[in-house]
């Protein structure tokens, strides 16, 4: 009796981005290659190439999908609060609205990328730069200058957009107590 073969499926290209990222955070970019998230998707080289021109275009493809999904996303979630708000309300909405939907959990596998691939530098420094900014903003909105701004603005950026990969997996309770406690941190001048 033979095995059953895969049976292939039609994938989008948001969706082509979606499972390549799952993939790349699984599996780590030492074993990300067409080859192998070929393996792991029901889909053919085919459709590969009818969403993608080559790897090139594959590989800024994800980092236009990473800032899209993971940086405006947040951005606009900051946009849609009232204008009222103050920055210390909008820095706590940027944290929360990062760490309950995990916008910070490809971060580290992206940067990774750009160690074999030096060619993303350039865009994955663009969506930094888009981040300190709309951080900076904030510190800035709440009377922080100089050096105190930058230390502020780069530890921020930094902590959060490495945690969800590199720190140890906290109890919800415990996290929650300590996000607070972060914020605290932040706009204590």
């Amino acid at each position: 009796m033979s095995a059953e073969p895969k049976t292939r499926q039609v994938l989008s290209r948001e969706r082509w981005m979606e499972l390549a990222m799952q993939t790349l955070a699984r599996e780590g970019k030492s074993k990300f290659s067409l080859h192998a998230l070929l393996k792991a998707m029901p889909v053919s080289k085919g459709s590969f190439y009818w969403h993608f021109q080559n790897r090139a275009d594959f590989l800024f493809s994800l980092v236009e999908y990473w800032d899209r999904h993971d940086t405006e996303t947040v951005i606009q979630a900051l946009e849609a609060m009232p204008a009222a708000s103050s920055p210390q309300d909008k820095l706590w909405e940027l944290m929360c609205v990062i760490y309950e939907a995990h916008h910070n959990y490809y971060d580290l596998v992206i940067r990774a990328l750009t160690l074999e691939f030096p060619e993303l530098h350039r865009a994955v420094s663009a969506v930094d730069r888009k981040r300190f900014e709309v951080v900076k903003s904030l510190f800035s909105e709440m009377g922080f200058t100089g050096d105190d701004l930058e230390m502020r603005t780069h530890t921020f950026v930094v902590t959060t957009s490495l945690e969800q990969q590199i720190l140890v997996k906290l109890p919800k309770a415990k996290y929650d107590r300590l996000l607070k406690l972060r914020h605290q941190f932040f706009i204590r001048p």
